[in-house]
């Protein structure tokens, strides 16, 4: 049997079922597409193995994590890869790298060097996301850390100023800047918090020949691959 028939019949013995968050440039809508690196990234790896292209369930992170963690045969992404996650998932990737940081209010005037000089602050985060494991990492207190649904959310609480800090990558912060037409001035950096890979997770009872395949996909793709990373700016 093909390696892409093969394929295919495990597929349909065991259909994946994908999910993926609103987090440009990522994962976003553009006239009512969705598109980003990692949906770009995942068509062409179905595409590469012949397999037609799948439903997306747009979720919130947190739904998406439960999905993940508690349904077989599901895949999330894109989802840091960090210490705490890596023996729960498989993986597939790294897609891209992305730099986390905290945001400050620019006329806060804030310029630190460690995280424990605001722990006095209160700080918006996403809720199961790469950026709340940072942050619980430290020693930040949790009653001052508020979880939201979403990018968007979390966004919306810090820019209200209901929040005195923000944890964002990079490039979510810069994509969402320029697709809602924010001021740039009104983010300050202030403190780098990890630089982690991003991936495409799949639930752990997924069989190995799947996300192997998928893997050996990606590695194929390398050109497209760059070509990508330049497009939406994730190099």
């Amino acid at each position: 049997m093909l390696l892409a028939q093969h394929l295919a019949a495990a597929e349909k013995t065991h259909p994946i079922t994908y999910y993926t968050e609103l987090y440009p440039p990522s994962s976003y809508y553009y006239n009512d597409q969705l598109i980003g690196l990692s949906v770009d990234l995942l068509k062409l790896i179905w595409h590469d193995q012949g397999i037609a292209e799948q439903p997306i369930l747009v979720v919130p992170w947190a739904r998406g994590y439960k999905e993940i963690s508690d349904k077989p045969n599901t895949a999330l992404f894109a989802m840091s890869k960090t210490a705490d996650r890596a023996a729960k998932f498989k993986w597939v990737g790294p897609l891209f790298t992305a730099e986390y940081y905290i945001i400050a209010q620019p006329n806060t005037g804030l310029f630190i060097t460690d995280i424990s000089q605001v722990y006095d602050k209160s700080i918006a985060v996403i809720r199961n996301d790469v950026t709340q494991s940072l942050i619980y990492e430290t020693d930040f207190p949790h009653q001052q850390i508020l979880a939201a649904k979403s990018m968007d959310d979390a966004l919306a609480l810090f820019k209200a100023e209901r929040v005195d800090l923000l944890a964002i990558s990079r490039s979510g912060l810069n994509a969402a800047i320029k697709q809602r037409k924010l001021g740039s001035e009104l983010f300050q950096r202030i403190l780098l918090l990890k630089v982690v890979d991003d991936y495409i997770a799949f639930s752990k009872d997924t069989p190995d020949e799947i996300v192997q395949a998928f893997q050996t996909s990606l590695n194929k793709l390398k050109s497209q691959h760059m070509a990508l990373k330049e497009e939406y700016k994730l190099n």
